[in-house]
């Protein structure tokens, strides 16, 4: 894989960082947080503007990109802690396009690349485990059962619900409007709006079976360690700023040979995380041992996005305390987005189960 961006790519990444520098103002997220909401003003002009199907098929209205480039759009919205869940829909999306079933996929990501359809998932229940299911759809197709930790659940127009039906596990859209479906907001770190739903014999259409299930995990996975990478690079950015600028004994702390120390290890972690980030996403396209080489990235983002991050607030000192600095946002964040779609541990267990694999080196 490329270890840099292509023009394309850097085209991409820049024009949408100019509108969402334009458009997205942290102030707006502010108002979001305290209300507990969606932007959906934000939302309308990505969707208007196309963005959301940039990692999609030409010829489903797309613009010929994939997993890296789904990657680069979830990355430039967290830089600007935007509240819009852009990769809860892409995840659904592309594990419906790629790995899904019948009409019911297909009419999933039409409608979404549309913006008609804000499709979010629904995957974990009170066991906190992706290996346990015990949300059911009857042989009629209704669906019944409890989800945790639904991001954007009362924003949504669509749940994708894991779920069992006849022993086989696989996905289910829900309309999030059904009369059976009940959300019950519960507080998140990363202040992301996120519901407990309750789902009572309402009608559900199957889109993908165990592979969708799969893959949308996976997805979702490389997409959230995205986002750490954009708190981690937004934190490293703003402090290489501050130190600039704050100045102690008669120059900038960031002239002292223990800050720049401490920046330097800051610039170590986000560039190794870049690395393992992209990598991940573009195994994940090819296919090329792809659960391992995403579950080793959120593992390692996780774990050094902590260490980034709050060296960031050591290193801004007093300014590092109070919310009306932007640092937060990212700080907060990376801690939510760490424990979002496994865990250290659990991503770790994920790539000890290879450890004792045979490998073919020839």
């Amino acid at each position: 894989m490329r270890l840099s961006h292509d023009e394309t790519q850097s085209l991409l990444r820049d024009n949408l960082r100019e509108l969402l520098q334009r458009e997205a103002s942290f102030e707006a997220v502010r108002a979001c947080e305290r209300e507990g909401r969606a932007d959906a003003a934000l939302w309308q002009k990505l969707v208007a503007h196309g963005w959301l199907a940039t990692p999609f098929p030409a010829a489903q209205g797309g613009g010929d990109g994939g997993l890296v480039e789904a990657g680069i759009l979830v990355e430039e919205i967290e830089r600007r802690a935007a509240l819009v869940p852009a990769a809860e829909v892409l995840a659904c999306a592309l594990a419906a396009q790629r790995a899904g079933e019948g009409e019911g996929a297909r009419q999933l990501v039409a409608a979404a690349l549309r913006g008609e359809c804000i499709p979010v998932p629904a995957v974990l229940e009170a066991s906190d485990r992706f290996d346990a299911c015990s949300a059911a759809v009857t042989s009629d197709g209704r669906l019944s059962g409890e989800k945790y930790f639904v991001d954007y659940a009362d924003f949504a127009t669509h749940h994708v619900v894991a779920a069992v039906r006849a022993g086989e596990r696989g996905l289910y859209r829900v309309a999030a409007r059904d009369p059976g479906v009940k959300s019950q907001g519960i507080a998140a770190i990363g202040r992301i709006p996120r519901a407990v739903v309750r789902y009572d014999g309402v009608a559900a259409e199957r889109v993908a079976g165990p592979e969708g299930l799969a893959l949308l995990v996976q997805v979702a996975r490389a997409l959230c360690s995205a986002q750490i990478l954009a708190c981690m690079q937004k934190s490293l950015e703003a402090t290489v700023a501050y130190t600039s600028v704050r100045e102690q004994f008669g120059r900038p702390i960031g002239s002292f040979q223990a800050v720049q120390h401490h920046a330097a290890n800051m610039a170590i972690a986000v560039e190794s995380a870049r690395f393992l980030v992209y990598q991940a996403l573009d195994a994940l396209e090819r296919g090329d041992d792809a659960e391992q080489r995403v579950a080793v990235a959120k593992a390692a983002v996780s774990q050094s996005a902590p260490e980034v991050v709050m060296l960031g607030h050591q290193l801004h000192g007093g300014q590092g305390f109070i919310e009306e600095n932007d640092l937060y946002f990212f700080t907060l964040r990376a801690k939510d987005r760490s424990l979002a779609w496994g865990s250290i541990e659990e991503c770790l267990d994920v790539v000890a189960s290879a450890v004792e694999r045979e490998e073919d080196w020839l």
